[in-house]
């Protein structure tokens, strides 16, 4: 028999391993599934001992052979606990799901917040009820304002969606009635 490579190492841990994907906690599993096995057991014993307590008096031997077929007849319930999914499966649905959250966790904030922390604005008056407010290094990121600190405040508010659009959110901005998503590039 060949020794196998990492990577079919890894191919057939990815198709073999199981993961417990019920939801619930993982532990908790250790004691809850002899519980439930133990529970069906139980209620199948009751059953059959009510049967047998209620032809304890009996004296026909036709009540005692019926005994016999409805002990027979009790259906024993059948549970079983539900397969674990594969391990390739559950590394995909975690790798899908930390593609739909990109960017929108502490560590993204974080980022924006440093980033927005070292923004070089520039405030400039265009007429006399009118301010432009712009960033050097992205030129694209500009914003209109009636003040000064009007003119800053959407500018930064545009700086910050377009970085956490940088990080992976989907973040648009309604700008004159029309929704944009604003990107650090041009």
């Amino acid at each position: 028999m060949r020794t196998k490579t990492p990577q079919e190492k890894k191919a057939l841990s990815l198709e073999k391993d199981r993961r417990n994907s019920y939801g619930g906690n993982d532990k908790a599993s250790r004691k809850s599934i002899p519980k439930r096995k133990a529970e069906v057991n139980r209620v199948y014993r009751r059953k059959v001992d009510s049967i047998l307590k209620n032809t304890e008096t009996a004296v026909d031997l036709d009540a005692v052979a019926d005994v016999g077929e409805d002990v027979k007849s009790i259906g024993r319930i059948d549970w079983k606990k539900d397969p674990d999914e594969p391990l390739g499966e559950v590394i995909a649905r975690n790798l899908e799901s930390r593609e739909i959250h990109a960017g929108k966790g502490k560590t993204a904030r974080k980022k924006t917040r440093t980033f927005l922390e070292e923004l070089d604005i520039r405030v400039e008056q265009i007429e006399p009820e009118r301010w432009i407010a712009s960033v050097a290094e992205h030129p694209a990121i500009t914003a209109f304002g009636s003040s000064k600190e009007r003119a800053t405040e959407k500018l930064l508010h545009l700086a910050h969606v377009a970085k956490r659009n940088e990080l992976g959110a989907n973040m648009r901005v309604q700008i004159d009635g029309e929704f944009i998503t604003p990107t650090l590039s041009k």
